[in-house]
């Protein structure tokens, strides 16, 4: 071989060097992206902590204050694991645009966003690391930057306000104050729509729910034919799923409700909610909806340790209780001692192990048993009927209208007339009452002459008045020329407040009529083919008494008023602060809670079903009998006071704890006038079992919540969770301030109801955590 000449041996070298400096440089290279990807984990990792731990010091709204707290805990915890460097800082801002905080540990700089793209429930940590490169100044780069980002919601901002497996509504606009989700698709009758709100505080410019409704199964209508959304409205809406953020079903085929139509109706909600059917998203499928259920309150030594009666000892499904007796009435079994009353006629109930509790027995508001039907018409002989023979010491009350006639009614003794009136054109009007009856009472029979006209009847019964001379006002009204409307009133006042206001009347037929009664009143019976009508009022106060009758076409008049008195026994009941159990003992296929007509009042308590419990604003019966019996106020709760202002609205009961307005679990905030949240006397703050947590039932049980009833009220504050049926007929104001969740719901919403689930206040997070969004 020819040794290699001078100049080609340089050549070798020059070409080695080279070399060697690659693989030096490309070593380097891979040393350096190895320490970049290990830096960039540690890093990630940090803003994940920081984001987490600082989302559990977000709380209810968004002030200066409390984007302070938020932004400090995440620049605290970094300086946990990071030597600080800099002096931390908030740089002046808003809630909405957001604030921000900064800081420095050595190479790595901070930025902390509260709240994140002004959503209240979340905040945004930014760690920027910067790295030196070994033999940079060969590449000319002496340094590299490593950036990362996590993004972080609050325990509430994970929770819908309503959760159900089946959910379906039948009548009206359900308004929800945030989130909806559901397994199965959402079904609608009788026009009915759904609509999910944001919650919006418009104080900071903030969000703490966007108002989503996410359906798990596929195929969701989101508007049916000829329904709309009436955006941002509490009415409207009609036949329609309607939603201020996005509309997503399904888990393999993913469909979105349109915006604008459907979905993102809030303007300012669509600009910071992303869209999951937006042109180049990833499907995002719905995940199902989850089944788990907080920790049983029956198994929690705090929620043990308030049972009266029970020896120290937890309540058992299959546990026979006494009878607990007020007054020689039964009012429910179990094992607390016998409730007393208070000043404000309310009485006490202890927490323990009880099978039912009839609330309407304790009331002292008069309150209706049962409507019998419209019977007739009928000549001569005339028998008014109720659907169940009557309770015993029970005012019974007969309306009776005919044709013209001078000749009064006549009926059996001791059936007693109190106010009748006849006029020409529109007809004899009567009320007749039985008071104090013996029982067992389910018809009378009225006779009226001349033998050839028509009558025709309603029969009515009623708790909670006077057993003797419960009759103190009545008064009567005639118009001979055909007029719209017709006043009624009582000739002077009304003794007390509270008292039955009952009328009867009676008009010329006129074609195309309809009669609407005045406003605050009730029907008994509404039948214009056969010129009859009939009012009732429990809740007017002592003054004279009037109602105000129209017609759609001006007729002529004949109507009677009659009011009777309270028997003054109580004004409900009150459940004392602690752990409330029911396994229906003493009542055949029900149990539970049942108003029947009264009302119950309660803050700082946890309730339990087992069985085939209910919680009824009704009857004891499953399902509450259908409202039935909720037909004059029955109420949980009293109206707050962030709903109506105090004064004029007061609280009920205030001689008893400072008074009563929401029906609440253990808290510690409510909203802004109430004070039904002080902190719990018995409840550990944060304890999964009964923080925020008013009602629980176990799986399997087969009980029913029935909200329900024309004259149905509840003002609930906390969480449900009932894996059974529930029904939720919203009157008025009547609204859950927390989260609802049932395995089967319907709902509906007379005209005029606001929000009727869900709320800032109230929400248990026993079944959520911090999570990272991004």
């Amino acid at each position: 071989m020819t040794p290699p000449k001078q100049g080609q041996r340089g050549q070798v070298l020059v070409l080695v060097a080279v070399v060697l400096l690659a693989l030096v440089g490309s070593a380097a290279l891979v040393l350096l992206v190895g320490s970049f990807e290990w830096q960039r984990n540690q890093l990630q990792q940090l803003a994940d902590q920081a984001a987490l731990d600082s989302s559990l010091k977000i709380g209810i709204g968004c002030t200066a204050g409390s984007a302070n707290t938020v932004i400090t805990e995440a620049d605290n915890f970094v300086a946990t694991q990071r030597t600080r460097t800099g002096t931390p800082g908030v740089a002046a801002g808003t809630c909405a645009t957001p604030y921000t905080g900064t800081d420095t540990f050595g190479s790595l700089s901070e930025t902390i966003h509260y709240p994140y793209r002004a959503h209240q429930q979340q905040v945004e940590v930014i760690l920027t690391l910067s790295l030196p490169i070994s033999f940079g100044s060969t590449f000319g780069a002496t340094n590299t930057t490593v950036t990362t980002r996590a993004v972080a919601q609050q325990l509430t901002g994970s929770t819908a306000a309503i959760t159900a497996t089946s959910l379906s509504c039948t009548g009206g606009q359900f308004n929800v104050a945030g989130s909806v989700m559901a397994q199965n698709t959402i079904t609608r009758s009788g026009g009915c729509a759904v609509y999910a709100h944001t919650r919006f505080d418009a104080a900071s410019g903030t969000y703490s729910d966007l108002g989503n409704i996410s359906v798990y199964a596929g195929g969701q209508t989101w508007v049916g034919g000829g329904g709309l959304c009436a955006a941002g409205l509490s009415s409207g809406s009609s036949n329609a799923l309607c939603a201020d953020g996005y509309e997503v079903s399904g888990h393999n085929s993913i469909a979105c409700g349109t915006a604008g139509t459907s979905a993102y109706l809030s303007a300012g909600g669509a600009a910071i909610n992303p869209n999951p059917c937006a042109a180049g998203t990833a499907p995002q499928p719905v995940a199902p909806v989850s089944t788990l259920l907080p920790p049983d309150p029956n198994t929690d030594a705090a929620a043990i340790g308030t049972l009266q009666g029970s020896g120290g000892s937890a309540c058992t499904p299959g546990g026979v209780y006494p009878n607990i007796v007020v007054g020689g009435t039964t009012v429910g079994t179990g094992l607390g001692p016998v409730p007393l009353k208070d000043a404000g006629g309310y009485y006490h109930f202890k927490p323990s192990c009880y099978g039912y509790l009839n609330i309407g027995t304790l009331s002292n508001g008069i309150s209706n048993v049962q409507m019998g039907p419209e019977s007739g018409p009928a000549k001569h002989f005339l028998t008014a009927t109720l659907p169940a023979a009557s309770q015993p010491n029970t005012l019974l009350v007969a309306t009776v209208r005919s044709g013209t006639t001078p000749n009064k009614y006549s009926a059996p003794a001791p059936w007693v007339a109190a106010a009748f009136v006849n006029e020409a054109t529109a007809g004899r009007s009567e009320i007749w009452y039985y008071p104090n009856n013996p029982g067992g009472i389910n018809s009378v029979t009225f006779t009226i002459n001349p033998a050839t006209i028509d009558s025709v009847a309603q029969m009515s019964e009623w708790r909670n008045v006077a057993a003797a001379s419960p009759l103190d006002q009545t008064g009567t009204f005639t118009a001979s020329t055909n007029q719209l409307t017709a006043t009624i009133s009582t000739s002077a006042a009304t003794t007390a407040a509270g008292e039955l206001v009952i009328t009867s009347d009676s008009y010329a037929s006129q074609a195309g009529q309809a009669i609407v009664p005045g406003v605050g009143w009730n029907n008994t019976v509404n039948d214009s083919a056969n010129q009859f009508s009939s009012e009732y009022r429990t809740d007017l106060p002592a003054a004279v008494a009037s109602e105000t009758v129209t017609s759609t076409v001006a007729t002529t008049w004949s109507l009677t008023m009659a009011t009777f008195k309270s028997a003054g026994l109580a004004s409900g009941a009150v459940f004392d602060p602690g752990f409330y159990y029911f396994n229906g003992s003493g009542f055949a296929g029900g149990g539970g809670i049942c108003l029947n007509g009264g009302t119950l009042l309660a803050k700082d308590v946890t309730l339990e079903f087992v069985n085939q419990w209910g919680f009824s604003s009704g009857s004891c019966a499953p399902g509450g009998g259908g409202g039935a019996s909720c037909t004059s106020p029955c109420r949980f709760g009293s109206t707050p006071c962030s709903i109506s202002t105090c004064p004029p609205n007061a609280s009920a009961d205030p001689a008893s704890g400072g008074g009563f307005t929401w029906f609440a679990a253990p808290c510690s905030q409510a909203p802004a006038g109430d004070s039904s949240c002080p902190g719990s006397a018995w409840c550990p703050v944060g304890d999964r079992s009964c923080w925020n947590t008013l009602i629980w039932a176990p799986a399997g049980s087969t009980g029913q919540i029935a909200l329900v009833g024309a004259a149905n009220n509840h003002w609930l504050l906390g969480s449900v969770f009932w894996p059974g049926a529930c029904t939720d007929a919203v009157n008025g104001t009547s609204t859950i301030g927390g989260s609802l969740s049932c395995g089967t719901l319907s709902v509906s919403a007379a005209a005029g109801a606001g929000t009727a689930v869900g709320g800032n206040y109230g929400i248990s997070t026993a079944l959520v955590e911090a999570v990272l969004v991004e």
